[in-house]
């Protein structure tokens, strides 16, 4: 299904300009989401580096006080070899984790006991996704979730990091 020009311009602009989208899902330290030489914040002109332009892999560390558990990483928004954006994931798997958190990819599960690194210490939930602003998007319209999703789904793919780390995408 073909959709407007227009769908994939407000999609464009809601994911880069108040969702700001690649602030996070970029493969940080720092502002890893400009060119050398297009960091804003350093008083250039912007330039956005195509190379990790929603890619994901931004590492925000571990959750908790004092920090523990599991490090949480931004995925990967961009079209995987299905085309679907996120990884694989249908319209209606977007719109559900867009408007409750849900992580279909149970990446970082609550912890049954003392915290390590491959879970997240109670009282986060595992089952949501824990540093996303899915609440500030959470009532956004079906017209503008699906713009968001025509407009993922129109990027090129990024392939992350090698495989099997579980947020690869294989882009052919």
């Amino acid at each position: 299904m073909a959709f407007p020009t227009t769908t994939l311009g407000l999609g464009s602009y809601l994911v880069n300009g108040p969702g700001d989208c690649n602030a996070c899902h970029n493969a940080g330290p720092g502002n890893n989401q400009f060119l050398p030489g297009g960091n804003p914040f350093f008083g250039q002109p912007k330039h956005i580096n195509p190379a990790t332009y929603l890619g994901g892999g931004r590492n925000f560390g571990q959750l908790g006080t004092p920090p523990s558990g599991a490090n949480i990483i931004s995925r990967n928004l961009t079209p995987d070899k299905t085309g679907l954006p996120s990884g694989g994931d249908t319209f209606e798997e977007f719109r559900q984790i867009m408007r409750t958190g849900v992580d279909f990819d149970h990446l970082h599960p609550t912890c049954p006991g003392v915290p390590d690194a491959t879970c997240v210490p109670a009282p986060f939930n595992g089952n949501l996704l824990q540093v996303m602003p899915w609440p500030n998007f959470q009532n956004m319209t079906d017209n503008d979730l699906r713009a968001i999703y025509e407009y993922l789904r129109a990027i090129p793919c990024i392939e992350g990091p090698p495989a099997p780390d579980p947020l690869h995408h294989d882009c052919h």
